[in-house]
């Protein structure tokens, strides 16, 4: 695992222990509220740069690819959150920390995109690249700095009875590569980024649906290391999604 993902995942496993141990410091007065989530929707992708470097012998190509294609997919995943309560229960805003974990895929299709670049003959460049079927299987976990606006606060509800809400965060992305036309296979972990904005309501006073637009984005390095490929081919994926879902929680 790269270093900065790693420093990622220690800061993932701080926030989860936070998270466990909030309650039991908070059992004699409620300052905090907490939920756990389930959500399902689908993840648009945006058209985004494929960077390749490698070559036969003498023969070296470093380019980009513009406006990669990839299939839009079912997302789906999880949430816990920890909410600060107020101790007057108002139009003021609430802070929480997320934890939110996100399943979906990113497959590319057969497809001849614009590149530019450089080739290492005389009189060549790089103009066009045809792309072969390649998947991506990819999960994110992320820690989420939250804020909400709640509606019609009260002692009972201080959540209040809806509320919209923004958050933003980072955390580590996990992308397993499938790559047909080589049969190579390869995972890789790399920071990520994330934004979210949503909208909750309340059904009863524990249980609510919501709906969320959430913005995902990361880069991903996959080292060949030769057969079927020359070695030292390299290519660099960006993954940027949006995910428009819907979810259930339970608050408590």
């Amino acid at each position: 695992m790269k270093q900065p993902a790693w420093a990622c995942v220690q800061a993932i496993v701080l926030a989860v222990t936070t998270l466990f141990l909030l309650p039991l410091e908070v059992q004699a007065e409620r300052n905090w509220e907490f939920s756990v989530g389930a959500f399902g929707g689908k993840a648009f992708h945006s058209n985004e740069d494929l960077k390749i470097n490698g070559g036969v012998g003498n023969v070296i190509v470093t380019g980009t690819a513009h406006q990669v294609n990839l299939n839009d997919s079912p997302s789906f995943g999880g949430k816990l959150t920890a909410w600060h309560l107020p101790r007057t229960y108002n139009w003021q805003p609430q802070v929480g920390l997320e934890l939110d974990w996100t399943r979906f895929t990113a497959d590319a299709h057969t497809q001849h995109v614009p590149a530019d670049g450089t080739v290492t003959i005389p009189g060549f460049r790089l103009a066009g690249l045809t792309l072969s079927p390649t998947d991506f299987g990819v999960n994110i976990l992320a820690v989420n700095l939250m804020f909400r606006y709640p509606i019609w606060a009260t002692p009972e509800m201080p959540q209040g009875r809806w509320y919209p809400y923004i958050g933003g965060g980072v955390g580590v992305e996990r992308a397993r590569l499938s790559d047909y036309a080589t049969n190579h296979q390869e995972t890789d972990y790399a920071p990520a980024v994330q934004g979210l904005v949503g909208i909750k309501f309340f059904l009863i006073k524990n249980l609510a649906l919501f709906a969320e637009w959430k913005r995902t984005t990361a880069w991903h390095t996959f080292d060949y290391n030769g057969a079927p490929v020359p070695l030292g081919y390299s290519e660099r994926w960006t993954i940027a999604s949006n995910h428009i879902v819907g979810g259930i929680a339970l608050h408590f």
